[in-house]
């Protein structure tokens, strides 16, 4: 977890892994941030908040993970309709070129400690940030805490919206 400093601090060449909702949030924003409140998968965030996912991934400068089992997820999630569907997809595919997405076979994931509690997606996550010494951003409870437990740097992003509400 991230006891004492900055919640944003990336330590320099911190390497970070956001979970699936967060890339669903970036995704729809970057198409067009007035569907952030009203696409069923992100009318629990903002456009405000949008813009703090936008600063908190700014911090890490390109260090960016993820497992094509997040991607799989966001890409499923990312169901826009019309035009935006196709600018979903293509902002989808160029985010891909930039990030680092380091091989977790499912049967590998599977033997996290994680697993048997949260499921496939999270156990890779957890197996990916555990041998990549990568800072998990995510606004899942169970996750940030089992992340925590097992003494994986995690990032709660509902406790970055408050600290940055408050800064206001």
């Amino acid at each position: 977890m991230n006891p004492g400093g900055s919640a944003f601090d990336s330590g320099g060449s911190a390497r970070l892994l956001v979970d699936t909702n967060l890339l669903v949030l970036l995704v729809v924003g970057s198409v067009n941030r007035n569907r952030i409140e009203q696409f069923k998968r992100t009318r629990q965030y903002t456009g405000a908040d949008y813009e703090l996912l936008l600063r908190v991934i700014g911090r890490f400068d390109g260090h960016l993970y993820t497992v094509a089992h997040v991607l799989a997820e966001v890409s499923n999630l990312t169901d826009l309709t019309g035009s935006e569907l196709p600018r979903a997809r293509q902002f989808l595919k160029e985010t891909i070129q930039v990030l680092a997405e380091p091989e977790m076979p499912s049967a590998r994931a599977a033997q996290s400690r994680t697993y048997a509690d949260l499921g496939l997606v999270d156990a890779a996550i957890a197996s990916v940030a555990d041998e990549h010494k990568c800072r998990v951003l995510t606004d899942d409870l169970d996750l940030y805490l089992a992340l925590g437990r097992v003494g994986i740097h995690v990032l709660n992003f509902t406790h970055l919206r408050k600290h940055a509400w408050e800064d206001r």
